[in-house]
């Protein structure tokens, strides 16, 4: 079992007050939970609780760890929510090559930066043809040209 899991056993058995409860909620036996929170005892080199055949109660040192655990589980939770917020908002810059005849774009460039203030548009208006794998310098790449129009 990884640090992560072990610290979530330990949070659970604690709030639990019970292994067996413990392991019902986290589809495990009791004597799985156990295990467990002896080799965190283990690693940590002290006793996180007072055992005997009807309760667990926390030590001192176990009511300190439950307390630093939980401030764990809170800034993940709180890292994750961000991340989640952040995922869905485009953002970064985006480098755009078009023609010189390309400024016919700009009222759909104009919507497009209204739409996401967070990306950064890089623009560059060349006839010349961009070779984007030599000018990969940006997160994302955009070449337009112009085609002829049949007649």
């Amino acid at each position: 079992m990884d640090s992560l899991g072990a610290l979530s056993v330990f949070v659970r058995a604690a709030e639990a007050r019970s292994f067996t409860d413990a392991g019902r909620q986290l589809g495990l036996s009791s004597s799985a939970i156990g295990k467990a929170v002896a080799r965190l005892e283990e690693r940590l080199g002290v006793r996180l609780f007072h055992r005997n055949t009807r309760t667990v109660t926390l030590t001192q040192e176990g009511k300190l760890f439950l307390e630093s655990c939980r401030r764990i589980f809170s800034e993940i939770d709180t890292i994750e929510h961000e991340f989640a917020q952040s995922s869905g908002t485009p953002r970064g810059k985006l480098k755009v090559s078009l023609p010189l005849v390309g400024m016919l774009m700009m009222p759909t460039l104009s919507q497009f930066m209204r739409a996401y203030p967070s990306i950064e548009l890089d623009m560059e208006f060349t006839d010349h043809l961009v070779d984007d794998v030599d000018e990969v310098d940006m997160t994302w790449s955009c070449a337009a040209a112009t085609l002829p129009i049949p007649d």
